[in-house]
C-alpha cells in the first residue's frame, strides 16, 4: 500500500467514558487550524472499539515514546489497557498518562464518519510538554523513532 510509504506519528488517545477511562492508539492524528486551535484524529469504526471516542466530550491526545505502551492500547482488550499504568486526570476528566512527554486536551467539536473511519476534531483546551521525548513514528509496518531518519 502507497501509505506504509509516509511516517506517521504514534500517539494514544484516552477519554473517560461512562466513569471509566479508555483509549487507544492512533497514527491519524494531525493539528487542523491555529485559530482557533483545532486537532484531529480518526478512528477505525471496524475495529468496534471507536464507541467511547465518538460519546465522550473530550479527549487526550498522549505523546509516548514506548514501542510497548503503543502496542498495550492498539492490542490488550479496552478494558485492561489502563492495568497497572499510572495516570491523572486532566482539566476535562479524561486520563492523561503518566509515560506521555506531553500531551494536549481537547473538547470534541465535530464527527465526521467517511468509509471505515471517523474522524474526530477537537478544539484544545491545554497542551503541555512534560519533558524531553524521542516522536514515535510508524513506517513501513513498524515503529521508528524520529532520531532514526536524521
Amino acid at each position: 500500500m502507497i501509505m506504509r510509504e509516509l511516517p506517521l506519528p504514534v500517539v494514544i488517545v484516552t477519554v473517560n467514558w461512562r466513569g471509566n477511562q479508555t483509549g487507544m492508539t492512533v497514527n491519524t492524528f494531525n493539528s487542523l487550524s491555529l485559530r482557533p486551535p483545532l486537532i484531529l484524529f480518526s478512528a477505525d469504526r471496524s475495529k468496534g472499539n471507536h464507541l467511547p471516542f465518538i460519546e465522550a466530550d473530550s479527549f487526550v491526545v498522549n505523546f509516548v515514546e514506548d514501542e510497548k505502551l503503543s502496542d498495550r492500547f492498539a492490542n490488550v482488550p479496552p478494558e485492561d489497557r489502563f492495568t497497572g499504568l499510572k495516570f491523572h486526570r486532566g482539566v476535562t476528566g479524561a486520563p492523561i498518562l503518566e509515560d506521555a512527554y506531553a500531551y494536549i486536551e481537547a473538547k470534541k467539536s465535530k464527527v465526521i464518519d467517511e468509509g471505515d473511519h471517523s474522524i474526530l476534531i477537537g478544539e484544545v483546551l491545554e497542551g503541555k510538554i512534560v519533558r524531553d521525548g524521542r516522536p514515535l513514528l510508524y513506517y513501513r509496518r513498524r515503529y521508528w523513532r524520529l532520531n532514526e531518519f536524521a
